[in-house]
């Protein structure tokens, strides 16, 4: 004989696909006839860009392409940029279909060696890597029993965090920016694009997105004798999309991220002064989750029948949480030589990791910092240093971290002597976190029909409890509804403390 339970589900998140996987860049080049001869190269950069992204069946298809940033020295010890770019493509299994799915793509690259062949010609050997999350909606199955008094049953009331709701958006920004009160800017060397959220809000079935862009520019002023020089210009962006499911009490994991950039001088010009135009893609993934109560059968027994109980580990989230931090960091890195002049100093590349102990979340930040410079013998150099950052958040007795995000939102420094240069990094985190909920959870109940009824005396049995003793183990214990034992000896809850003289009706 098979009781009946009633199967119940709460959503929960779910990765389809969650892998990493490798693109080779290697290729020889020749310079075009626009570009001067390399006297010596200062660097190269490889740049992977994630142009567009289609989930079809169980299959999700990216396109993109990558990009290869040269900068070095002509015969006149001029600096100079040349980019090449390949189109890639690649494809990834997923675990079933889902129409609705987050895709989260992390492209970096992993390594690029660049050697010129001669004064026209390079050899680029690299890769990159792309790391490919997909985020579906997926049910999470407990039970209950509501089909009488056949059984006697505990239930665990647990607060879990639900999602309610994911969605994904691209949309492109387009952007002139005047450069009044800068030298006229003859030649954009390189350009670095970051988005940070400042705000999200939900509404019924939306989300109202705030966020800022960040473009840091290098570029040469002037064509007699042109000058290397750096400026920043900030962006503000709003945007409403559309999540269905979710309402003003959600808790929202949003991420923005550039999949890709350009920027060039245009043709048209205000005043004299310089025009840019900015053409980017940005992508925003939200996972929504709502808070609400659940009851978990987790455990039974029948005072008629030995019932054979099947049960399984239930685990789910609680508490969801999305928390941004901010904390100033300082690191000192060291050059090789003596400085002369530093032309500029910026973040090229950025991984971080939390470990968890005792005392809460660590959180470890690597970031490879650029360095252009001069010289004593105003020769232009390039160098790339790491600095190691660590930072505790106060994650409010949160001991899971779902998701980690940082990124530099300034990066500012001070020559400490003419071999050191001292950083200071405004970092900003974002964390989702949760508590982990576990117990174990009954999945199905069954009695043999020919075993023989327990046998029920109809007398009182005195019972004397100790220390943490609960109504339910008694019950169990003694083949009694946990109800007839409250009621005997007007007990008001579960626990009894220790020594208490209980009567158990055993019918």
């Amino acid at each position: 004989m098979e009781y009946h339970l009633t199967k119940k589900t709460i959503s929960r998140l779910r990765y389809a696909a969650d892998t990493v996987t490798e693109q080779a860049v290697d290729v020889d080049l020749s310079l075009p006839d626009y570009c001067p001869d390399i006297e010596k190269i200062l660097s190269c950069t490889l740049i992977p860009e994630v142009n567009m992204t289609n989930v079809s069946g169980d299959r999700l298809n990216i396109e993109g392409s990558s990009c290869v940033r040269v900068v070095y020295l002509d015969s006149d010890r001029t600096i100079r940029v040349y980019e090449y770019r390949t189109p890639f493509s690649e494809t990834f299994p997923m675990k079933g279909e889902s129409p609705d799915c987050v895709v989260y793509v992390d492209a970096k690259p992993e390594y690029l060696n660049c050697r010129a062949l001669s004064p026209r010609k390079l050899s680029l050997h690299g890769a990159f890597s792309l790391g490919v999350r997909i985020a579906v909606k997926d049910e999470l199955a407990y039970y209950a029993y509501e089909d009488g008094d056949e059984l006697q049953t505990k239930s665990d009331i647990l607060t879990v965090s639900t999602l309610c709701g994911l969605s994904s958006e691209s949309f492109s920004v387009q952007e002139d920016i005047s450069v009044s009160g800068k030298s006229d800017i003859h030649t954009v060397i390189s350009h670095r694009l970051s988005a940070r959220i400042t705000d999200m809000k939900a509404i019924q079935n939306k989300i109202m997105l705030n966020a800022e862009l960040k473009l840091d520019l290098m570029y040469l002023s002037g064509i007699e004798a042109p000058a290397l020089e750096c400026m920043s210009y900030s962006l503000p962006i709003s945007r409403v999309v559309d999540c269905e499911g979710v309402d003003e009490n959600a808790v929202i994991d949003g991420e923005l991220s550039v999949m890709s950039s350009e920027v060039h001088l245009s043709d048209d010009a205000l005043d004299g002064s310089s025009v840019l135009s900015l053409d980017a893609r940005l992508c925003f993934n939200t996972l929504c989750y709502a808070g609400c109560e659940i009851e978990v059968l987790s455990d039974v027994f029948s005072t008629e029948k030995e019932a054979q109980v099947q049960t399984e580990p239930f685990s789910c989230n609680s508490g969801i949480l999305c928390r941004g931090f901010s904390d100033t960091e300082k690191a000192t890195i060291g050059l090789d030589e003596e400085i002369g002049k530093i032309l500029d100093v910026h973040c090229e590349k950025l991984t971080a990791a939390y470990t968890a102990d005792d005392d809460g979340v660590m959180i470890n930040t690597k970031m490879t910092v650029g360095v252009y410079y001069e010289n004593q013998e105003n020769e232009t150099r390039y160098v790339e240093r790491d600095a190691e950052f660590g930072f505790r958040p106060d994650t409010e007795g949160h001991t899971e971290i779902l998701r980690l995000r940082a990124a530099a939102d300034s990066l500012s420094y001070r020559l400490k002597d003419n071999r050191q240069i001292e950083l200071r990094a405004e970092m900003c985190y974002r964390v989702t976190m949760c508590r982990r909920l576990s117990c174990a959870a009954v999945t199905g109940v069954s009695a043999d029909d020919d075993a023989p009824e327990k046998k029920h005396d109809g007398t009182l049995i005195l019972y004397y409890a100790d220390d943490g003793d609960r109504v339910w183990d008694i019950a169990k214990r003694f083949c009694s509804r946990p109800a007839d034992i409250i009621a005997e000896n007007d007990l008001e809850g579960e626990t009894i403390g220790a020594g208490m003289m209980l009567m158990i009706p055993t019918a």
